[in-house]
């Protein structure tokens, strides 16, 4: 009878302490909300800062509008980049932003479908006859906000917003074109690289929209969590420059913001 009650003992003791350990700290995890243009690279670079700290990174994709608002409404975020300043600002303006900083820079740019024969040389030749859908992202959109500054600017909106057809970021209004559902589209450059079945057939003069920045904003937070400021940090690194300028993109030089 002692040696059942021994055992037992002994049973219940490696029971409460194998109970004990699962009810321990977990591991260290952050949360990304990004502009859907950073999809591919931030996957990459949360997957490589997951392998090198052990720190887990998920990553919430969309257009900056909705992911700000979602953050706004008390949504589990740690960082957000955003694919204009306006969205950083609207979070500031909240008293959301512990700290920013200029990340990326991008190019508008006109695609078609790969096959097509279309020719877009000047922004004048969206008017063709020919061309029955222009695809851009919505309005509140940055993608969708540049594309209708540079038609506006380019003296060319009142002839063509009619044939628009508006996907919910920019990622939508590229598969409209990917899809042959319209003729031709206007994206962000590096949108335009990672896909096969589109070509560039103009790159937007810069001029005619406001410049494209990307910022990286650090979510304020009740307490600290050194690991958000990790990953924040790490997105200046030498490897995740060169992850994305190898994608298309450009890197800010702005000063961060307190």
């Amino acid at each position: 009878m002692k040696t059942f009650v021994r055992h037992l003992g002994f049973g219940l003791f490696i029971l409460f302490g194998f109970l004990a350990g699962c009810s321990g700290p977990k591991p260290e995890s952050i949360s990304v909300f990004a502009a859907a243009s950073t999809r591919e690279v931030i996957e990459q670079l949360a997957a490589d800062f997951q392998k090198e700290t052990g720190i887990a990174v998920t990553a919430n994709f969309g257009p900056s509008s909705g992911l700000a608002r979602q953050i706004e409404q008390g949504a589990n975020a740690d960082l957000f980049l955003s694919a204009d300043e306006s969205w950083a600002d609207y979070l500031a303006d909240k008293g959301l932003v512990a700290e920013r900083r200029d990340l990326l820079t991008n190019k508008l740019v006109v695609i078609v479908p790969v096959e097509g024969a279309l020719a877009i040389k000047e922004m004048a030749d969206l008017t063709k006859p020919e061309i029955h859908r222009l695809a851009l992202a919505g309005k509140a959109v940055p993608a969708g906000t540049y594309s209708r500054k540079a038609l506006q600017s380019a003296g060319l909106w009142d002839q063509l917003k009619d044939r628009v057809v508006e996907g919910g970021d920019v990622r939508a209004a590229l598969a409209y074109v990917t899809r042959g559902e319209a003729e031709v589209g206007m994206v962000y450059a590096t949108d335009a690289a990672g896909n096969s079945k589109v070509r560039i057939a103009l790159e937007v003069n810069p001029k005619l929209h406001d410049p494209i920045r990307y910022p990286l904003v650090l979510i304020k937070q009740d307490q600290p969590h050194p690991a958000a400021r990790r990953f924040y940090d790490y997105l200046i690194s030498e490897h995740a420059i060169e992850i994305f300028t190898h994608a298309g993109f450009g890197m800010a030089q702005g000063d961060a913001h307190r």
